[in-house]
């Protein structure tokens, strides 16, 4: 995983379909990314339908656009971990996290990698560029 691609992550707004339980795709505003272990990891709750979809189907789809028209899609399989070392790192990343589920133990709070990562990135002059990960 480049430093531009976590970059880009970090500072544009980013988005995540899944195929949801009724058969239609699902698009919801998304953060969250981590690489650790050589993974990129994102976190939800149990309690969501995004954890339920991903359980009957584990292909997803992260989009993001930067404000000069480049554009991020990476597809891949989505695996839940129960790591407390990468969800101790989701809390120090992201106050926000800890604040909504208070201890790493909390058996709400769930992180999830992707495998078979294909990642595209884009832009209007041409770039075309595609990583396998």
């Amino acid at each position: 995983m480049t430093n531009e691609i976590l970059e880009f992550l970090d500072k544009y707004p980013t988005f995540l379909a899944t195929l949801g339980t009724c058969g239609n795709p699902r698009v919801r505003p998304f953060h969250s990314p981590l690489y650790i272990n050589d993974k990129l990891y994102f976190c939800t709750s149990k309690s969501k339908n995004l954890y339920k979809h991903i359980n009957n189907h584990s292909g997803i789809e992260i989009s993001s656009c930067s404000n000069d028209g480049t554009w991020l899609r990476i597809r891949g399989n989505a695996k839940f971990s129960e790591d407390l070392k990468v969800k101790e790192a989701m809390f120090n990343k992201y106050e926000v996290v800890k604040a909504i589920y208070k201890d790493i133990n909390n058996p709400d709070f769930v992180v999830f990698y992707l495998e078979n990562i294909s990642i595209n990135i884009r832009d209007f002059n041409g770039r075309d560029e595609l990583i396998k990960g």
